[in-house]
């Protein structure tokens, strides 16, 4: 059956931005779908997480995330987000922490206190070191750190098999930087790092990499091709291979280069990359003669 729009309909409508329908409409879900189809259509009445989840009759929690959903991918801005920016630029880590007394009698008199230091105590399996009781005691006191999400961190690092100082520090430093203050921030954020480690691992198994850990650069990459471009790992291979073969080396670097060029041609398929003509510049290279080698030499010469 044939359909054909109603023009009678268009007498009201409202603009939503291309990039909901050409490239997020996949990967988002119904809910993410409803919520940024209202926010447009009553953009005129302003953004209210609690109006929207009454009116399209779903929880605030699930609106909170599809707003969120959208926000990272730039078509929303948070007034929050905004004040966070410049109250996250302030904070500087006391030289001095606090010492096994402060800890002692912020206990006594905070039960909050004693809450986080008996929970964190059961998440590493043994009784606290003084300078991991100063750090958590520092993110409550000093920091502002909402208890429920003192207690997310310990979780989280527990159920990652890191429940140490060290990730306990760099985690909650991004969070402080990222400006959580709810257990919904965080669970935005474990969500979020989730992904970005999903796509560095599959781009390092495409790549053949040994394990180990990525640069900030190389994660914020696997994250842009994999969830923002949607690169297919096919496309990531055969940028791979280009690379090899043109330079007899695998170069990260070249290979980003590479799948930008293609990413900005609008190449989908890796037919789409070898229905490109070869130049004479690249007839030394017939043994990967499907690629535009000309343009990968321009790529890898460029400053």
């Amino acid at each position: 059956m044939k359909y054909h729009i109603n023009t009678e309909s268009l007498g009201s409508t409202f603009m939503l931005p291309t990039p909901v329908i050409d490239k997020w409409i996949k990967l988002a879900s119904n809910t993410q779908l409803k919520v940024i189809l209202y926010v447009f259509r009553n953009i005129a009445n302003g953004l209210d997480a609690e109006n929207t989840a009454k009116a399209l009759g779903l929880g605030i929690d699930e609106v909170s995330d599809a707003l969120s959903f959208w926000e990272e991918r730039g078509l929303l801005c948070s007034e929050k987000e905004v004040i966070k920016e410049k109250e996250t630029k302030n904070i500087v880590q006391k030289t001095e922490m606090p010492t096994r007394e402060d800890v002692i009698a912020r206990g006594l008199e905070d039960d909050n206190v004693k809450l986080i230091m008996r929970e964190a105590q059961i998440f590493f399996g043994r009784g606290l070191k003084q300078n991991e009781s100063s750090w958590l005691l520092y993110l409550y006191d000093d920091c502002g750190m909402d208890p429920a999400v003192i207690l997310c961190l310990l979780s989280h690092s527990a159920a990652e098999g890191k429940c140490n100082l060290n990730n306990i520090k760099k985690t909650s430093n991004r969070w402080l930087k990222e400006g959580v203050e709810t257990v919904a921030d965080a669970e935005r954020i474990i969500n979020l790092s989730a992904r970005e480690e999903l796509a560095w691992r599959t781009v390092q198994s495409i790549f053949g990499m040994e394990k180990r850990n990525p640069s900030e650069k190389e994660k914020a990459l696997a994250f842009l091709w994999l969830t923002e471009w949607e690169i297919p790992t096919d496309i990531l291979k055969a940028a791979y291979d280009t690379c090899v073969d043109t330079t007899s080396k695998f170069s990260f670097p070249y290979v980003a280069k590479i799948v930008e060029k293609w990413h900005k041609k609008g190449y989908k398929t890796v037919e789409d990359v070898k229905e490109n003509p070869v130049k004479k510049k690249a007839e030394k290279n017939r043994s990967f003669a499907g690629y535009d080698l000309d343009d990968v030499y321009e790529i890898l010469n460029r400053d």
